[in-house]
Formats: C-alpha cells, structure tokens, sequence
C-alpha cells in the first residue's frame, strides 16, 4: 500500500477522491433538496442562495470545473451567500461526508486507501487551503477523518 496518495483530478487509480468525481448527492439548501452531480457542483453552488439564479445556473453546468470557474467571473464575485467564507471548509467537508455515505462504492474505494496519507496536490488549490501547496491539505484530512470513521 502506498503510504502517500496524490490526488487532484478524477483520473488515475485515485480518480474517486476528487471533488470533481460524477458522484451525485442529495443536499437540503435553504430549506430546498437539490441533487448536486459532485461535490464540486454543491461546493461552488453553495457560494450563493438557492433563490440566486446563479446557484442553479452552477448546478445546471455539466462540467465540475466549469462551475468553479463560473464562479470566479466578475459577475460571480458579487453578493455571495454572507457567510461563505467563514463557512468554506465546513460547506466541503459536508459535501465530502455526503458523498461517501449516499455512495457506498465510492466509501469502499476510500477505505481501500488503507493508512495512506492523502494528499490533494491541485496546483489551483493552494490559495483556498484545501490542496498541499496550501501547507494545510485540508481536504485530504477531511478525506483521512472521514476513512476512519467509516473503517470502524
């Protein structure tokens, strides 16, 4: 077993523990249900409303990568949900949690990574605290937490 795993995209033999990994979930928003097609997809929707038609033209994109990129246009950077950044990593790790628990192959595959450390090297995520050029990883402890919790 490997005792380092890298991760960013949904390719190679790790391709299920990125966020952009087509594994839907169902997530209540704003007193709404909504089946988000990844964790990506409720990730950047949730920088916005339910009621905000900016949060369901994010859904509605096929691409997970898209919609993160959507979100960074001008037009995108204005009068987002009040909290989310103070929210961020709690808004994630509950789209990760969701993800592994509506998906039980995807919650087979990450116990598969044994005692691995995990590690999300995306070079586009340093700056949100989320990839290792961060130094804080904070999606791969997310994904470790979870693994154990499921493994027992």
């Amino acid at each position: 077993m490997n005792s380092e795993i890298k991760f960013c995209l949904p390719v190679g033999k790790w391709w299920f523990l990125s966020p952009y990994a087509e594994f839907p979930i169902k997530m209540e928003v704003d007193g709404e249900t909504f089946v988000f097609p990844t964790v990506e997809h409720y990730y950047q929707a949730m920088k916005f409303y339910a009621s905000d038609q900016r949060f369901r033209t994010v859904l509605s994109l096929k691409n997970p990568d898209e919609a993160r990129l959507l979100t960074k246009t001008p037009t995108y950077k204005i009068n987002r949900r009040a909290n989310f950044e103070e929210q961020k990593f709690a808004i994630m790790e509950a789209g990760l949690r969701a993800k592994f628990a509506q998906n039980p192959n995807a919650a087979e595959m990450l116990k598969s990574t044994g005692n691995a450390l995990l590690i999300k090297s995306c070079p586009v995520c340093y700056k949100c605290g989320f990839g290792i050029g961060s130094r804080q990883n904070i999606m791969g402890k997310i994904l470790m937490q979870i693994r154990q919790e499921i493994s027992k």
